[in-house]
């Protein structure tokens, strides 16, 4: 398993604190700063290196959140992946259940797998039987993967949350502070609740879905004078929370919705290419043999 934020920012954070410059510390912790961010954890340190060097936001504080961050979303994983792991090896069982019929129908009459190969009927029922295993195959294949990335999107929430708090700690004002951190994060959706802030210029935009809980954090705080750093915090606790609860919740489902598809698709499939063939075989060999294989 590859080595995780969780695991490399803490060394770099304690060589920032033992006074190294952020350049220094990077390189003798073996560590890189993401160039091609891929998620939302990689922009996040790039973010907080380009935000340190640009505002002066205090470095290693930033990092220790972001390797909290990434420490909930390996904990939200390793659960996802522990709770999903009943219900997907059911699934992948399911999908040879057309096979198995097959093999079924061989053994109890070995006329069988005859009928299906040599006659116009038995292609038909393999054709027929090859398109529902293959619809319920991808059902199942979609039902899985959207299990698998449920609470995965609170990411950005947790390091957004963290970074904005982290900029305001350093001194950086509020609307100064979500605008740097849009920027460095590549999501206009900080700018736009700076722009919501009481007495910023034009008019105010409502937020996207994914940062309202950040809104919320922040606006009623500003509105009353006080500083939103606690609320932010409380954000990125409650999303890494959430992030869980989501997981083992969309895996709990999983049992309940692949049977779906071995309703609608797998079990006509089984019937398809083993009962039918079977009954046809039975039938056959009582009307005689030519009324099977002509």
């Amino acid at each position: 398993m590859s080595e995780g934020w969780d695991e490399s920012l803490p060394r770099v954070v304690g060589l920032l604190r033992a006074g190294l410059p952020a350049a220094q510390a990077w390189a003798r912790a073996g560590v890189e700063v993401p160039a091609r961010p891929a998620g939302s954890l990689d922009r996040a340190v790039a973010a907080a290196d380009a935000l340190a060097a640009r505002t002066g936001a205090p470095l290693a504080s930033m990092l220790l959140a972001i390797a909290r961050a990434a420490a909930d979303a390996r904990e939200a994983e390793a659960l996802r992946r522990a709770a999903l792991a009943g219900p997907r090896l059911s699934a992948r069982i399911l999908l040879w259940l057309p096979a198995v019929g097959i093999a079924l129908g061989a053994l109890v009459d070995a006329r069988t797998p005859r009928i299906l190969a040599l006659t116009p009927l038995g292609w038909c029922l393999l054709a027929a039987g090859a398109a529902l295993t293959w619809a319920g195959r991808a059902w199942t294949g979609r039902i899985v993967s959207r299990a698998e990335r449920a609470g995965a999107g609170d990411d950005a929430l947790v390091a957004g949350a963290a970074l904005v708090a982290a900029a305001l700690a350093a001194g950086a004002s509020v609307p100064g502070s979500l605008r740097a951190v849009g920027d460095a994060l590549g999501e206009p959706g900080l700018a736009a609740i700076a722009d919501a802030l009481p007495g910023a210029p034009g008019g105010p935009s409502p937020p996207e879905p994914r940062w309202e809980p950040l809104a919320r954090a922040v606006l009623p705080a500003v509105e009353a004078g006080a500083s939103p750093a606690a609320s932010l915090d409380a954000v990125a606790a409650s999303a890494a929370r959430r992030a869980r609860t989501v997981a083992a919740v969309a895996a709990g489902e999983l049992g309940v919705r692949v049977a779906l598809p071995l309703a609608v698709c797998l079990l006509p499939a089984f019937v398809l290419v083993g009962l039918a063939p079977l009954l046809v075989a039975v039938v056959g060999g009582t009307l005689g043999e030519g009324v099977v294989v002509g």
